[in-house]
């Protein structure tokens, strides 16, 4: 899939120079199938990979079928798209420099108090008990967790505000509904913890000689000038993908599909379960347990699986219709 993208942006450059003409527009393409030439290669041998890995995952390339029998172009040199442009403003400056700040703040024991408040940094030991018993996954030695963070279930977190140092607290709550262990959820539970130690957050400030010695610049405003062209680099990068995407857009739109070549939505379709299988094995859970936590039918995650395809697939042929 990764490989397929590489083409995928190759081609829209390709596209945002067809709108030339002459000497400029030879090269321009010559260097554009070099490059796919490439790709293309690399992009059979990473799918023949990942077929080996899994089954359903057929490779297919686009000399597999003939791209004229299944698309029709519309008009796609030349196409235009005007970007609103993205200024910096003096406030974004500020909130990245806070978010900077917060990335670099250290931790620091709490030794002149010993009773849990919102927004420590706790190190636990847990046991979680369902009916007087110990289940799968809830028990745990010198975890740290920021209370109020929301890592832990609902309940959990404000249930040890007020609890002290070197005590175990009984913490009672409830799974939600929605839980990806059918075992759990929505079954009331009891969390036996002792609290180990409490740690705060401290954030540094922004003073000339922190900005000296630990992010290497020699003022504040050397820094702030840095953060203002990091912004107006990612500004501008976002531009231009948002240009690219809708003059891509525009192209798939104009385009008519008589039909799909079934091998590549059987790609792609194999290619969709495969990442929810991929998700499923992330959380510990087969496919079909997965899929039902999620709240949806197998049919309605073939007619998604579906839905991908089509979509994935009308790229792939409009990209290979022009290149």
């Amino acid at each position: 899939m990764k490989k397929r993208m590489r083409l995928l942006v190759i081609s829209l450059s390709l596209l945002m120079l067809l709108g030339g003409c002459g000497k400029k527009e030879g090269t321009a393409k010559d260097n554009t199938e070099n490059q796919n030439t490439e790709s293309d290669k690399k992009d059979a041998e990473g799918a023949a990979d990942t077929a080996e890995t899994n089954p359903e995952l057929i490779t297919v390339t686009k000399e597999d079928y003939n791209v004229k029998d299944y698309i029709t172009l519309g008009e796609y040199k030349g196409i235009q798209y005007t970007v609103k442009k993205l200024e910096v403003m003096d406030a974004d400056i500020d909130t990245a420099i806070q978010k900077e700040l917060q990335a670099n703040a250290t931790e620091q024991e709490i030794e002149d108090r010993d009773v849990v408040k919102n927004g420590d940094i706790v190190n636990i030991d847990y046991e979680g008990l369902k009916d007087g018993v110990a289940f799968d996954g809830g028990t745990a030695k010198g975890t740290d967790l920021e209370i109020g963070s929301g890592s832990f279930i609902p309940g959990f977190e404000e249930g040890l505000i007020g609890a002290t140092v070197g005590k175990q607290v009984d913490v009672k709550t409830t799974f939600p509904e929605d839980y990806s262990s059918k075992e759990l959820a929505g079954q009331e539970v009891v969390f036996k913890v002792t609290v180990n130690s409490i740690k705060e957050k401290v954030v540094p400030e922004l003073t000339e000689d922190y900005v000296k010695e630990t992010l290497k610049f020699d003022t504040i405003d050397a820094y702030k000038k840095d953060t203002r062209k990091k912004l107006q680099d990612k500004n501008e990068a976002a531009m231009e993908d948002e240009k690219v995407n809708n003059v891509f857009q525009k192209v798939i739109d104009n385009a008519e599909i008589k039909s799909y070549p079934q091998n590549l939505i059987d790609f792609y379709k194999a290619e969709f379960k495969n990442m929810y299988i991929q998700y499923a094995s992330y959380y510990g859970m087969d496919f079909a347990d997965f899929i039902a936590g999620s709240g949806i039918t197998e049919e309605e995650f073939d007619a998604k699986a579906s839905n991908y395809a089509e979509a994935m697939a009308k790229q792939e042929l409009v990209l290979n219709s022009i290149i």
